[in-house]
This record gives C-alpha cells, structure tokens and sequence, in this order.
C-alpha cells in the first residue's frame, strides 16, 4: 500500500501525542502548575490503563496489521495490538481535561486531537478499529473509576 511521505511523517508526529511521553510531560506540568488533584487522576488513570493491557495481551495476543517480530515476553506484549494504549491514554485525556475545563471549545479540540490521534494508529498500521474501540472504551472506564474511588 503506497502511503504518501507528508501524511506519514504527519500521523507519526501526531501519534506521539498519545505516547507516554507526552503523557508524562502533561503530568510533570500538572505538578509545576500545583494541579496535585489533576496529577493524581492522570497518574492512576495510566496506572489502570496499563495494567489492563499489559493483563489483556498476557493472555490474549492479536497481531497488529503490519506485524512486529518478538523474542521477549515484553516485546510480544508491545508487539499485540488489542486494545490500543494510545487511544485509552488520548481518550483519559480528553475526558480529564474537559471536565477540568469544562469549557465547549477544550473540549471540542481535544474531541478532535483525540479522534486525529486515534486515526493515526490505524494509518500508521499499527491497529485496526477493534483495537480503537477496546482502547476508547478502556479509556472511558479508568475514567469513570478515578470519579468512583
């Protein structure tokens, strides 16, 4: 499949937005700015995130639409590709901040950022949208969960 370079080099920076970098940027900033309750839903939103997917792929391995080789159990758990940790971190995100915000235009770029960074796994071949749903949803739940404890 020919993927032209612009759009490729465009969805790979967009996609880091949904990585843990840039997640823990957001976190370092929360604690700069003395936003402790904002950190700590962050801090255990991903918490809950990753040790549902890292459980997830122990026992159930779906290959990503351009696969990964593997040797190690760790990489094989980054080498499966349900449910998307990128699309559960955006969609914490956007939740967080727009009930942080509470503010229709946050919340309208950030539904957009999240939706453009979700797409981005799917043109960048890494997941499919099962992969997207099961992520969205794993997002939405941490989220509901932070508000529950």
């Amino acid at each position: 499949m020919y993927i032209p370079k612009v759009g490729t080099e465009f969805f790979r920076d967009l996609t880091a937005l949904g990585g843990f970098t840039f997640y823990g940027l957001i976190m370092v900033l929360c604690l700069g700015l003395k936003e402790y309750s904002l950190f700590w839903l962050l801090f255990w939103g991903l918490v809950i995130e990753v040790a549902v997917v890292v459980a997830i792929r122990s026992f159930y391995f779906k290959k990503r639409p351009k696969p990964q080789d593997y040797h190690t159990f760790i990489q094989k758990l980054d080498a499966s590709s349900f449910p998307s940790l990128h699309t559960a971190r955006v969609v914490l995100l956007w939740f967080v901040f727009s009930s942080f915000f509470n503010n229709y235009v946050v919340t309208s770029v950030l539904c957009i950022a999240g939706l453009l960074i979700a797409y981005s796994r799917i043109y960048l071949q890494k997941h499919d949208w099962w992969d997207l749903l099961g992520g969205a949803a794993l997002g939405v739940g941490s989220y509901l969960l932070m508000w529950w404890i």
